[in-house]
């Protein structure tokens, strides 16, 4: 009897043993990291997002004024009628995270779901906890400040469209077998993928995994988490640090924004005039 399919299967349960223990491991750390920053740096976090969408939707009102003063009101209205050429969604263009619980940030999307019932993320509160993580601001270089700007062009966009797959794609989590979430759920066991054996599903859960691994570990809040450790060593409280430079970024934030209401205020033309 050719024991090597018994053999081979073993050595896959054996290695995702492994891989799930070390996926369980990372994502408590970074549970437990992201609860710290959260605690540290949460809410001004939250106040500078909320600063910068006043700051935009100000600076946006301020431009139409003086426009409607160049343009006048009635051609205004006639362009403002006109098709709109569409943009990119910008991290501001939605609601503040300070909206959100912080359960809901924090929770414990991250694990893929087991069954079509349970376990699917609220679209929001996974899109308010991929935000936090990929929180420009939180970013140590100008490398991984890129980075996750890239990362939160494509959470606006996939946020914007409503697309729960492709949140949870960037999330890292797996979408269970025969579940489309973009149409009502199918019934448990009718699938049209065709049967697999335990050991190509063994393999198949194996693969996912590792994904995860390679997605989490490579986050610049991970990396965060590290340089954290390190400063400690070297006596140093890194996360006082960036509050430091948060609150000055709020303080210059909010004189940004008061200017712009003072120039509204003087720029805005008398209702009778």
């Amino acid at each position: 009897m050719d024991r090597r399919p018994s053999l081979e299967l073993e050595t896959i349960r054996s290695q995702l043993q492994s891989a799930e223990a070390e996926l369980d491991e990372l994502s408590h750390q970074l549970s437990s990291f992201e609860a710290l920053v959260d605690t540290r740096l949460g809410s001004l976090l939250d106040q500078l997002s909320e600063l910068n969408a006043d700051v935009s939707s100000l600076d946006a009102k301020l431009r139409h004024i003086r426009e409607e003063r160049l343009f006048g009101a009635d051609l205004m209205r006639y362009l403002e009628g006109a098709p709109q050429i569409a943009r990119q969604p910008h991290l501001t263009d939605l609601p503040p995270f300070g909206l959100a619980s912080r359960e809901a940030i924090h929770g414990t999307a991250d694990k893929p779901p087991t069954t079509p019932e349970v376990n699917i993320p609220d679209i929001k509160a996974l899109y308010r906890k991929l935000a936090r993580r990929y929180h420009p601001d939180l970013a140590r270089n100008d490398v991984d400040r890129a980075s996750s700007n890239e990362q939160m062009t494509e959470i606006n966009r996939a946020y914007h469209a409503s697309d729960l797959p492709a949140l949870m794609k960037l999330a890292g989590m797996s979408i269970p077998y025969g579940v489309n979430l973009r149409q009502p759920p199918v019934q448990p066991g009718k699938t049209d993928e065709e049967p697999q054996s335990e050991l190509e599903q063994a393999e198949r859960k194996l693969k996912t995994i590792r994904q995860q691994i390679t997605r989490l570990s490579s986050l610049p809040i991970v990396k965060l988490s590290l340089e954290v450790k390190l400063a400690r060593h070297q006596g140093r409280d890194l996360l006082s640090e960036m509050a430091a430079d948060l609150r000055y970024k709020v303080a210059h934030k909010i004189a940004e924004r008061d200017y712009l209401q003072a120039q509204i205020k003087a720029s805005e033309i008398p209702k009778d005039g």
